[in-house]
């Protein structure tokens, strides 16, 4: 499986793919930055779209302030008319104050002694050493000021106050107007569930410490920011962002200065406010580019796949079975293929047509020169029996024993050469010889040949199927039956009967075979008939070392109890080398 998906790897699919993804990529790139940009801007116009929308939900509460601020001024300077009499100064304050439509808690004129009637119940209220008056003494100027405990209600309000200066520009006083924080949180805009303002409204001062809200005191503590401190806003000019309340809830907040470091209001909207925008959206930023870089890799490897691959792997399977043997070979669809792989198809099937047709040719070659050689055989072998004809007729015409003797050891080799040609013409394969085929035949062909029907031999075979080369298989033909032939010798020189012949041939490591000849020796035989010496009149001896020799083999022989064997060692041929020739012919020793 691993080798499987080596192959996968190595493929033009997957090299196509890593190519086109390759070049893709900086359009991906391009893309992801193109996203963060739309989303930086996205995100620009969702924190100003938030922060108007708050500055709009807080209007009111701005536009009493601002009208507190035109009291204060107007009050600063229409006093000096009536600062002549300082005792009418804070009524006329007070009036002004409650002209504006109850949203002013009190209005006063304070000395810069400090002295003034401050309560409807005209009580003094010595101001002298307060910290507001010195800072107003020091700066004379419009000054908002928040005061958590209100002299005269006693809760939170907010004072606006100004310099009063008389007509000499000397500073006679201040014009106070103060507004009690619940009447600012009366003019909010308060939402309701699903509506287009923030569900929450507080105010803060400089110090962080929450003054108004929309939804009362005691829940506004849950619905601040968890991890930033309102007192971090100090001085900073608005701001959105999206953070975790205090109750666990996401949430978007808005914070709108109303009075820079003085007074602050934040808004509280839903968090999907700026999610929408893609300040918090729920996919990551690279999630479109990749998803366009993998749809745009698929499209193309679709492509490909159409116009390229499914023909390069229809030609890939057909080449490989044609070269694996198979020769149907099917036509190759490749009508919808581009131009230069219908080219390389159609000189594909040019190619196996003319395969096929070189193979037919050469099929029939092979053919005509098997039946060439096969009656080449079959002549030499015909014209073999002829010449032991001839020597059989010389042989009735001669009366000297050893004439006859000599010529009946070349009649006897002569028709084993005639019996070996035989055996090639009748064996299954010309390039290559079944050896369990030639040498059992020619075995049996030369013990019928010497028996007789009261000396019956008994022929013992174990031959492996092993192929071997024309050059190699006439050879050890000779030697079988040269050896062969001297086993009958010997065995007929016995009175007795019950002889045995066994021929083995088998196949050795390192690319070697042994052929072993084995024949019993009968115990009324003479031992000086046994001699190594004495295997045969010594022409036969001469024969098998000349034919062991042409098979480049090691030949021995030797008695092993009541055996006389004899061994031929050799290495084998590769089947190609058929026609090579290692050593000469016996008829060339």
């Amino acid at each position: 499986m691993a080798k499987g998906r080596g192959i996968r790897l190595r493929g033009l699919g997957f090299r196509l793919m890593i190519l086109m993804g390759a070049a893709l990529l900086p359009l991906a790139i391009l893309s992801y930055v193109q996203t963060l940009a739309a989303e930086s801007v996205a995100e620009s116009r969702a924190r100003a779209a938030i922060l108007g929308e708050t500055l709009l939900a807080a209007s009111p509460q701005i536009d009493l302030l601002m009208q507190a601020t035109g009291t204060v001024q107007t009050l600063a300077s229409t006093l000096p008319q009536v600062a002549g009499d300082v005792d009418a100064c804070t009524p006329f304050a007070r009036g002004a104050a409650g002209a504006a439509g109850g949203y002013f808690s009190s209005g006063a004129f304070p000395p810069r002694e400090g002295n003034i009637e401050w309560t409807p119940a005209d009580e003094a209220y010595d101001m002298a050493g307060s910290p507001w008056l010195a800072e107003m003494l020091a700066d004379p100027e419009l000054r908002l000021t928040v005061n958590r405990n209100g002299p005269i209600s006693g809760t939170s309000i907010l004072n606006l106050s100004a310099p009063v200066f008389g007509p000499d520009q000397r500073l006679i006083g201040f014009a106070s107007v103060s507004m009690a924080h619940s009447a600012i949180a009366a003019r909010s805009g308060v939402p309701r569930p699903g509506g287009d303002a923030p569900l929450v409204l507080l105010t803060f001062d400089d110090e962080g410490e929450g003054l108004t809200s929309s939804v009362g005191m005691d829940a506004a503590p849950q619905k601040v920011p968890v991890s930033r401190p309102l007192a971090g806003f100090v001085g900073l000019s608005g701001s959105s962002f999206i953070d975790t309340a205090v109750s666990g809830q996401r949430r978007a907040f808005a914070v709108v200065p109303l009075s820079p470091g003085k007074l602050y209001l934040l808004g509280s909207w839903p968090a999907d406010r700026l999610e929408e925008g893609g300040l918090a959206a729920g996919l990551p930023s690279l999630t479109f580019p990749l998803l366009m870089w993998a749809s745009s890799l698929l499209v193309a490897w679709l492509a490909a796949e159409s116009q390229v691959l499914r023909h390069v792997r229809a030609l890939r399977d057909s080449i490989t079975a044609f070269a694996g043997g198979n020769r149907r070979v099917p036509r190759l669809d490749n009508d919808a293929a581009a131009l230069e792989i219908r080219e390389a198809g159609d000189a594909y099937e040019q190619m196996t047509e003319a395969i096929l047709h070189n193979e037919a040719q050469l099929e029939n070659t092979i053919h005509q020169k098997e039946v060439l050689l096969r009656e080449l055989h079959h002549r030499v072998k015909n014209n073999l029996q002829l010449i032991a004809s001839i020597l059989n007729m010389q042989l009735r015409g001669t009366t000297s024993p050893e004439t006859q003797a000599a010529m009946k050891s070349v009649q006897e080799r002569v028709v084993g050469l005639a019996t070996i040609h035989r055996e090639l013409y009748q064996t299954s394969g010309l390039a290559d010889i079944r050896a369990d085929e030639l040498l059992p035949r020619i075995s049996r062909h030369i013990l019928r040949i010497g028996s007789a029907p009261e000396r019956r031999l008994a022929l013992d075979l174990d031959i492996e199927d092993i192929r071997l080369t024309p050059d190699q298989a006439v050879p050890l033909a000779l030697f079988l039956t040269e050896g062969v032939t001297n086993a009958l010798k010997h065995i007929w020189q016995a009175d007795e009967a019950g002889a045995r012949i066994a021929v083995q041939f088998e196949r050795l490591p390192e690319g070697m075979a042994l052929l072993t000849l084995r024949n019993t020796v009968l115990e009324s035989a003479r031992s000086e008939d046994l001699a190594l010496d004495s295997l045969s009149d010594g022409f036969g001896i001469k024969l098998l070392s000349a034919f062991a020799l042409q098979l480049d083999g090691e030949m021995t022989r030797r008695r092993v109890g009541r055996d006389f064997v004899l061994r031929l060692s050799f290495p084998l041929q590769a089947l190609h080398q058929g026609e090579h020739r290692v050593a000469p012919s016996p008829q060339e020793d």
